[in-house]
């Protein structure tokens, strides 16, 4: 028995076990069939908006993805459908997200399945992309968030201040990156393997609940 009353010493936490590292992630394998990736990318930032500096995160968004679709494991059918800047502004952010994954006319898919932006996802009062994701979604997918977040603590703690937010709205699929190219490389490493699934799920048949 230990020292505190009445437990056994192996049942106790012990520090050390405490401060273990997390296991590494299983490796998701490649997609079941070839999957159409319709890739929009938005960079949200005030500074690149207005051509302070170039856009760096959003080439870099493209450059990694395009190189994960050349893979011949990815199964991906990579098109870069959408790209664009905007500052961090509520209706210029919405505007984007709209007309990309909202179809013009019945029968007709949305530009992009895949939208992805970069920017706007920390505390400054002008960094709203999460906010404005959420409002648009049908769907939340906590997981990404909760995988990017994870992963993202393994290098930089500060990555715990990150509010990104992911999910569904209609047939597209919408994830907040940060806007450090380095934090874009870092997460997109983690989230690619997944997405293929995902897009494949979402373009399945619907399920009707009886």
């Amino acid at each position: 028995m230990s020292n505190v009353c009445c437990v056994p010493e192996d049942e106790l936490v012990q520090p050390a076990a405490l401060a273990a590292p997390l296991p590494p992630l299983v490796a998701a394998p490649p997609p079941s069939t070839e999957v159409e990736v319709r890739l929009g990318i938005l960079t949200v930032s005030d500074r690149a908006s207005r051509g302070v500096y170039a856009d760096g995160s959003g080439p870099e968004v493209a450059r990694i993805m395009q190189d994960f679709a050349a893979k011949g494991d990815s199964r991906w059918r990579l098109t870069l459908a959408r790209k664009a800047v905007v500052g961090d502004e509520d209706a210029d952010i919405r505007r984007q997200l709209l007309e990309w994954s909202d179809a013009p006319v019945d029968g007709v898919p949305a530009p992009c399945n895949l939208i992805l932006t970069s920017g706007g996802t920390g505390l400054a009062p002008r960094d709203i992309t999460p906010e404005v994701t959420i409002a648009l979604l049908d769907r939340p997918t906590p997981g990404l968030p909760e995988l990017m977040l994870r992963e993202s603590m393994r290098l930089e703690p500060l990555a715990a201040l990150s509010r990104a937010a992911a999910g569904i709205r209609q047939g597209t699929l919408i994830v907040n990156l940060p806007g450090r190219p380095k934090a874009v490389r870092e997460i997109l490493t983690v989230l690619m393997p997944l997405l293929g699934h995902a897009l494949l799920e979402l373009s399945g048949p619907a399920t009707v609940s009886g």
